[in-house]
């Protein structure tokens, strides 16, 4: 493998065009953060992308140009200023905006503003052909849709115009429990039709009961789950009185209120991952299984859940939170046909000795998972076969072949993800 580091988009151009010439592949990285070899493979020359990291000046509109090796974090430090903000930030703003892009990118704030592939304006493209392409919703849209949520199968994105949005200086946070999962998603519903409500975040919280026999000699924890919920609403100077909304809820419990700037919600998961990293949980494997399913799946949820011992979790956490499929208008961000939808990730860290004993139990909630109506999404472990792949996209899939052998007549970006099959 061969790592080069283009600090302009000529750069990208010429190497993408070398690749070709020289019956080369190639693979883009940002942060590093994917967990199925989505941005690695045998032989290729690696883009690593974090030289590409300018970013521009707001502009009147309220947009901004960001490299596709900028973080978030960058973003924000350079927006935050001026009160103004993505729309969708990931709880982590340590990764690229090239990187989440390419997947979609999801937040607190989805179940309102869809993705951050549904924020960009436009982008500045290399694709697999070698050519520098500028694209939008008006201008190259097919290249546009193709790109946003492509996999990194299209083009290497170089830049992207992103848009913004005011918000709120300070956040209150209502922290509740429930114990219901029903219960939780109708709040939720409610919660997502309330024009005042900003962020929603939910897990599914394990509370430990003992261990149970699974043979004559071995035993597995079990425990009763419970569903956190937090909700942030965002002010200015002086807070709303929010018990009437609060009062059309039904929890088991409310456990917390805060008042924080905006600037510390963005960046509440920094002192988690800092703990993650002392603990030894960021040095695990991280096989996560995400999934957005229709709401009637509520049922195979708890029923996944009942066969989950939350020692298997090795310190990572369950997520669970609501959505509206009508969000979001990214082609290849696909989900499931209902309008209300759940969005369940189940994030462990398993130690590097024990990963094989504990990838096929994945591969079987994988399988659940699609069962029961859902799409993946597709940050997480994902390991599927050209079948697979057809199925996934589904009437979007001939597009999204045709747009492979448009845009990167080769097949040189990012192989040995995407399995293509004879289509």
């Amino acid at each position: 493998m061969v790592v080069a580091r283009p600090a302009t988009a000529n750069d990208v151009v010429e190497i993408v065009r070398y690749a070709n010439a020289q019956d080369l592949s190639v693979c883009t990285q940002g942060a590093a953060h994917s967990q199925a070899e989505q941005n690695v493979g045998e032989g290729c020359i690696l883009v690593d992308t974090k030289r590409l990291s300018g970013i521009g000046d707001i502009t009147p509109d309220g947009t901004i140009l960001a490299g596709s090796g900028a973080t978030w974090r960058a973003v924000t430090e350079k927006t935050f200023p001026q009160r103004l903000s993505p729309p969708v930030m990931t709880n982590n703003l340590d990764v690229t905006v090239g990187g989440t892009l390419s997947i979609a990118g999801v937040g607190v704030s989805s179940f309102r503003h869809g993705t951050q592939a549904d924020q960009v304006v436009e982008l500045e493209v290399v694709t697999g052909a070698g050519d520098l392409e500028v694209c939008s919703s008006e201008r190259n849209p097919e290249l546009f849709d193709a790109v946003r949520s492509g996999l990194g199968q299209f083009g290497i994105v170089v830049s992207a115009h992103l848009k913004l949005r005011r918000h709120g200086p300070n956040v209150r946070s209502y922290h509740l429990l429930y114990d219901d999962i029903d219960r939780l998603l109708d709040d939720q519903n409610t919660l997502m039709k309330n024009a005042n409500v900003h962020s929603l975040q939910s897990l599914c919280a394990p509370c430990p009961q003992g261990f149970k026999p699974t043979s004559a000699t071995d035993w597995e924890s079990f425990a009763a789950w419970f569903y956190p919920l937090q909700i942030g609403l965002e002010f200015d100077d002086v807070a709303r009185d929010d018990e009437a909304l609060l009062q059309t809820l039904a929890p088991y419990r409310r456990i917390h209120v805060q008042t924080i700037s905006f600037q510390q919600f963005a960046t509440r998961m920094d002192p988690v991952f800092a703990l993650w990293k002392r603990m030894g949980y960021w040095d695990a494997t991280h096989p996560w299984i995400e999934a957005i399913l229709p709401r009637s799946s509520a049922g195979m949820i708890q029923n996944v859940l009942a066969q989950l011992p939350p020692t298997a979790l090795g310190g990572g956490h369950v997520l669970l939170w609501g959505a509206q499929r009508a969000a979001s208008a990214v082609p290849n961000f696909v989900t499931p046909q209902a309008e209300q939808l759940i969005g369940f990730g189940i994030l462990p860290g398993i130690p590097h000795d024990l990963l094989a004993q504990g990838l096929p139990r994945l591969d079987m909630l994988d399988r659940l998972l699609i069962a029961a109506g859902g799409k993946r999404y597709l940050s997480g472990y994902v390991r599927m076969d050209a079948v697979q792949w057809a199925a996934h996209f589904g009437e979007r899939w001939p597009q999204f072949v045709a747009a492979k052998r448009t845009f990167d007549p080769n097949g040189i970006l990012n192989p040995g993800f995407v399995h293509y099959g004879d289509a």
